[in-house]
């Protein structure tokens, strides 16, 4: 579900734009290319390096996972875009993927019956309650956010084909999904996968079992218990909707993450977010990251509890979901499995 953690980093990216006029597809299409230290201004190359050491498991993608009882499984991290670049799997993933029992990801949105559907649009605590006449009265109050970034949420209702009544009829949860949405991914929708469907994809052809690790509906329950939390998501990915000068972030990321450097987007998102939410942004992130991240690692393990010791499990989630104290590896070993990174081309070592 998380369809763009590190995706302020696609831009470091004046609401002058209109529909998100800087969203084209000569700007979103771009090939990694190595950062200069001038390109992650206004933050510091050296300061943003420091902070990412003092990660944990801060480098690699690609982790093996050995349970008690010897049964070998997998983890990936993942970026949830579609470029080329991305999408281009090192051969020892496309292997543990193609062999895989189980390929476990974030959500598996394929629909299990009619009913499902012909309701997939409609999951509760997406929309206000239309069966209460006053509920879609007034718009959602977005004055938590300064105008500037206000107005680039309107932009991105704009530019995804919805308008400034959207948010007469969404709740912040409804809004907050409409955000996690990559504005480069609006070309491709429907027709390229992103990496994790990609990966999805490879595994329903090697015959896995699909497992996801989360219920589409579960993120809409979660956030209407939780309207602060909400919040905190809509402000952290309009902060990623601020049109930027140029593509060169989004290349450097891309570039940042082929070499594993998982750390350093970390910390960069960080500075960045707090930089454009100002006094707002150190409570949005860490409400953002506790449930996006720490709160559903915890819901994923709990779903993997059976199929681990079994192991033949290759697991598929955005990559922000494996460093950290509270990230996947770290709990994983904190379970009793052995974890090692399995270093792949291109990567740092």
């Amino acid at each position: 579900m998380i369809r763009g953690v590190f995706a302020a980093i696609l831009g470091i990216w004046t609401s002058c734009a209109h529909a998100q006029d800087w969203a084209t597809r000569d700007f979103c299409e771009v090939e990694p290319r190595a950062a200069t230290a001038a390109e992650f201004a206004p933050f510091d190359l050296i300061a943003l390096e420091a902070k990412a050491a003092g990660i944990s498991n801060s480098t690699g993608r690609f982790w093996r996972i050995e349970s008690p009882q010897g049964a070998i499984s997998h983890l990936w991290g993942t970026y949830h875009v579609s470029a080329p670049a991305i999408l281009d799997l090192p051969t020892i993933v496309r292997d543990r993927i193609a062999t895989a029992k189980t390929l476990a990801v974030e959500v598996d949105y394929t629909l299990p019956d009619r009913d499902a559907v012909l309701d997939q649009f409609n999951e509760p605590g997406r929309y206000r309650d239309p069966t209460d006449p006053f509920s879609m009265t007034e718009p959602l109050d977005l004055e938590f956010l300064s105008p500037e970034v206000q107005n680039w949420v309107l932009d991105r209702l704009d530019g995804y084909g919805a308008t400034e009544d959207a948010l007469f009829v969404l709740t912040f949860a409804g809004l907050a999904a409409v955000l996690l949405s990559d504005p480069c991914e609006d070309f491709y929708f429907g027709t390229i996968p992103v990496q994790d469907d990609f990966i999805q994809t490879l595994g329903r052809i090697g015959r896995a079992e699909i497992l996801g690790l989360e219920l589409p509906t579960e993120f809409f329950a979660d956030l209407s218990e939780d309207e602060e939390t909400a919040k905190a998501i809509v402000a952290v990915y309009a902060a990623y909707l601020q049109p930027p000068p140029d593509n060169s972030g989004r290349a450097v990321s891309f570039q940042l993450y082929r070499e594993g450097r998982l750390g350093l987007l970390s910390a960069w998102d960080r500075a960045f977010v707090e930089d454009t939410l100002e006094d707002y942004g150190p409570d949005a992130l860490r409400l953002t990251n506790a449930y996006l991240v720490d709160f559903r690692n915890q819901r994923f393990l709990d779903r993997l509890t059976d199929r681990l010791p079994e192991g033949g499990v290759f697991i598929a989630v955005g990559a922000a979901h494996l460093p950290g104290p509270m990230g996947l590896v770290s709990l994983l070993q904190d379970r009793g499995y052995k974890v090692t990174r399995i270093p792949v081309p291109g990567e740092i070592q």
